[in-house]
């Protein structure tokens, strides 16, 4: 009987995950960025590194803390910032290579780079950003 309950536990538990909670399923869903999402520049940069957002920094209590852009229209975009940069919380705050405190929630950031439409993320807070560059903070 014991076994009978784990298994039906964990098949509402797949199913579930399954699901996805109205997150987009494959690539061709992922929204593309758009004017309204406060795209800086929508064509490639002139070093080829991609397109560029802007948006407040904030976290939520998704998966013990997720960090994300959220762009003027709601859109939250989850960044993958690059090498160096980390994330910290409690304060919640976005730190730079050389140690610095770059960022803290509520302030603007503006990051260079492309949707990582191959990615999947157990924060599920919207897009996938792969950023290859922290353009600014203010």
């Amino acid at each position: 009987m014991r076994n009978q309950v784990v298994i039906v536990i964990g098949i509402f538990v797949l199913t579930g995950c399954a699901a996805g909670g109205g997150q987009p399923t494959s690539p061709s869903d992922v929204p593309t960025p758009s004017p309204s999402d406060e795209i800086v520049s929508p064509a490639p940069s002139p070093a080829g590194k991609g397109v560029t957002i802007s948006g407040v920094f904030g976290s939520d209590a998704i998966e013990g803390g997720c960090a994300y852009l959220q762009a003027a229209n709601g859109t939250r975009y989850q960044v993958l910032y690059p090498a160096g940069w980390t994330l910290e919380r409690g304060p919640f705050r976005l730190v730079g290579p050389d140690g610095k405190v770059a960022a803290s929630g509520g302030e603007r950031v503006t990051v260079r780079g492309s949707l990582a439409n191959d990615m999947a993320s157990t924060c599920q807070i919207g897009p996938i950003f792969r950023a290859t560059e922290v353009v600014s903070v203010k």
